[in-house]
Formats: C-alpha cells, sequence, structure tokens
C-alpha cells in the first residue's frame, strides 16, 4: 500500500522524465523515442490524474457533489480549458518553424511539471 501522496510525487517524477526524454537535443529524433517518450508520458499523467481527483475529493465541499455544477463538470471544463489554451501554444509555436515545434511545445509543459514537483515537495506532510 503506497499512500496518495507518495504516488502524487512518483508520477509527477516519471511525468518529468518523459518529457525530458521527448526534447530533441543532440541525436536526431527517432520512432523509438517517440514512442517510449510518449508511452511513458501518457501512463504518468493517467495515473497522476486519478491520484490528484482522488486527494481533490477529500478536500473538495460536499455542495460540489450535487446538482448540475458538481466536481466532475467543473473538472471536465477545466481540462477543456486547458487543451484549448495548449491548441493555441502550439499554434502559437508554429510560427517559430518546424524545426523548432517540438521543443517549444515541451518547455512549458516542462516548467508547469518542475513547479508542480516543487510545490508537491512544498506541502508534502500536509497532503493525505
Amino acid at each position: 500500500m503506497f499512500e496518495d501522496r507518495q504516488i502524487l510525487l512518483a508520477s509527477e517524477i516519471m511525468v518529468l522524465l518523459g518529457i525530458l526524454f521527448s526534447f530533441h537535443v543532440i541525436i536526431p529524433y527517432s520512432i523509438p523515442q517517440y514512442v517510449c517518450s510518449g508511452l511513458i508520458l501518457f501512463v504518468s499523467a493517467e495515473v497522476l490524474e486519478g491520484v490528484n481527483l482522488s486527494l481533490l475529493s477529500r478536500v473538495m465541499s460536499s455542495r460540489l457533489s450535487r446538482g448540475t455544477y458538481n466536481g466532475g463538470l467543473l473538472s471536465t471544463e477545466a481540462g477543456t480549458i486547458a487543451r484549448v489554451i495548449a491548441d493555441g501554444t502550439i499554434t502559437l509555436a508554429g510560427f517559430l518553424g518546424v524545426g523548432k515545434l517540438l521543443n517549444v511545445t515541451l518547455l512549458p509543459s516542462l516548467l508547469i511539471c518542475v513547479g508542480s514537483i516543487i510545490a508537491t515537495c512544498y506541502t508534502y506532510n500536509s497532503l493525505y
């Protein structure tokens, strides 16, 4: 048995590794690199989503579990807004050229992931 906060930190670190492995730096970007980094990133992000929702359900107001505007709807809407922002970021990054598109679109993810790991470490003892 693992605590939610342990799984949270471990999955955040795995997401970070997946993002770092996705960057095209020195060696030519290859199909195995894409598949492996995508697999690590996707599975870790799915685990992270489950743990985040589990932690959120413990601190969320009971009023958000009833009616039309419940926690599930708000979570879905937050995900939709995030996808719109990500699509806009990819579009803006495309203006820099195709050669830089991969690294430019991964940079915000890297910064958010590092910030999340720092925030998790800072609040680790207060997480359930």
